[in-house]
């Protein structure tokens, strides 16, 4: 997945660039995994997990935080599970 940017609006109405590093479906509900465009010279390691809320197909369909901490935290050890099953496979 490269140069899937998104533009999110943060809680001061200030537009944030994030990549989408993962897409996934997890326990019927779909993710993206993201991670905010930085300046060349910083580096960001900080991955924030959404939910869509929605159907994806739709319009209507939107990126919401994950309230639940349980849940954000199954999705998250999904995406590590996913991320280090694609790194594996590459070498």
């Amino acid at each position: 997945m490269e140069n899937n940017i998104i533009m999110l609006e943060d809680e001061h109405g200030c537009m944030i660039e994030f990549e989408a590093i993962d897409i996934f479906e997890f326990n019927g509900v779909t993710y993206f995994a993201l991670l905010e465009v930085m300046p060349e010279e910083e580096q960001n390691d900080e991955v924030l997990i959404m939910q869509v809320e929605g159907d994806i197909e739709s319009e209507e369909a939107e990126l919401v935080m994950v309230e639940d901490d349980a849940q954000l935290e199954a999705a998250f050890n999904e995406f590590l599970r996913r991320d280090e099953e694609m790194n594996s496979e590459e070498n």
